[in-house]
């Protein structure tokens, strides 16, 4: 009897060794390329323009926004803002799905978006509401297009104007709608969607929040073309061969500025910190790359008080655990603003960028952009016309200078 018991438990033992344990590995390989919530994709929201679409908000209309984002996942969810509005913001119902053209949308991959098992949500002014999972698949290389129906007065809207990314509006509930035709108003601005994030893999390391003005929003790029450096940025991070996976979202507000900024410009860079970049999903690190348009907007102000602000959204950064990474100042030498004097600040602002060692690395855009033979200048290839902004080939070559190993 005790010879057939231990025959019994030794035959346990290999049963478990050979299947149960075989099992349990399989269930560990697929629960590690499970990753974590991370952004796949972010606007910086501004308060309503004191005229215009945004001032005049939305009455029982359909909002199709179109979004790229930077990373794959396995589902997705939304966050909507509410931060500029005076009053709560009541939304009726929200889809999303995946673009085919334009306003199109694929039919079949439409999926209805839901905030804590309810169609309809309402937001306080000042606040953010992240949606339930959405089962959708997500992949970098495809526009998501989420569409807000509201049937009420919204009030004014907060919005991110300048998206480089056409909006399309209907009257009436059109929010699954797979075609154009009642999609007759275009506006090139984002309205209350603040965010999208994904389950992505494992191997993504987390987002990379870019803070900056109008270069780092994308101005003067291919409209609907996703040409922004920080899209470009993206698709580097997403090769096959590239050893650092990560998300890039772009938290560029067009005429923002490092010191002051007014209200139709965004807060200043330090003021809207836990807004647009602590409060993103993943965060693991910032780069910054703004106060050219200090420069150029205050002459009284020196190089010192430039890099007396960049070290306050440096230390601010810190604080929070987070890596941040300096962009040098861009040639603006021809555009409207210029003045000697305010080249000469800016050389000091990108000498000390270089050097002082504050920053945990430096991307040199001046240097990628200048002309070697007029470097107060853009290389004509790389300039949009206005002497200020990059053109498409040139926002390529911010993001193709930018070193990935050290983000490791």
């Amino acid at each position: 009897m005790r010879r057939l018991l231990y025959v019994i438990f030794i035959t346990i033992i290999i049963f478990f060794s050979i299947y149960g344990l075989k099992g349990w590995g399989s269930s560990n390989e697929k629960n590690s390329s499970k990753g974590e919530w991370v952004g796949a994709w972010t606007a910086s929201m501004q308060s309503p323009g004191e005229d215009g679409v945004s001032h005049k908000g939305f009455e029982n209309q359909t909002i199709r926004l179109i979004l790229r984002p930077h990373i794959d996942g396995e589902k997705m969810r939304i966050r909507v803002s509410n931060t500029f509005g005076l009053d709560p913001l009541t939304i009726d119902e929200v889809h999303v799905a995946i673009t085919k053209n334009g306003s199109e949308i694929i039919p079949g991959t439409d999926q209805k978006v839901t905030f804590g098992g309810d169609e309809k949500v309402t937001i306080p002014s000042g606040e953010k509401e992240f949606s339930d999972p959405i089962p959708l698949k997500v992949n970098s290389e495809k526009n998501l297009a989420v569409s807000v129906y509201v049937k009420d007065k919204t009030g004014p809207a907060t919005w991110h104007p300048h998206s480089m990314q056409t909006t399309y509006i209907s009257t009436g509930n059109h929010v699954s709608d797979s075609g154009s035709s009642a999609f007759k108003t275009k506006e090139e601005a984002w309205f209350w969607l603040d965010g999208v994030d994904v389950v992505a893999d494992s191997s993504v390391k987390g987002s990379l929040v870019v803070v900056g003005s109008s270069i780092a929003n994308g101005n003067h790029s291919t409209v609907n073309a996703n040409h922004r450096w920080p899209d470009y940025l993206a698709k580097r991070f997403n090769q096959d061969s590239s050893d650092v996976k990560m998300s890039v979202l772009n938290a560029g507000i067009s005429a923002n500025q490092l010191i002051n900024s007014h209200s139709d410009k965004g807060e200043n860079a330090l003021a809207r910190l836990e807004r647009d970049v602590f409060s993103q999903t993943g965060v693991k690190a910032v780069i910054l790359n703004q106060g050219l348009n200090d420069i150029r907007h205050y002459p009284e102000y020196d190089a010192d008080k430039i890099i007396e602000r960049m070290r306050q959204v440096i230390n601010s950064v810190h604080g929070q655990g987070l890596k941040i990474y300096g962009g040098t100042l861009t040639p603006f030498k021809g555009s409207g603003m210029y003045t000697s004097k305010k080249e000469k600040t800016r050389q000091e602002v990108n000498d000390w960028i270089r050097t002082s060692g504050e920053f945990d690395g430096v991307i040199d855009f001046d240097k990628a952009l200048r002309d070697p033979e007029e470097p107060e200048r853009y290389l004509p290839k790389y300039d949009a016309g206005d002497h200020l902004h990059p053109n498409d080939l040139g926002y390529k070559k911010m993001a193709d200078s930018v070193d990935l190993s050290m983000f490791k």
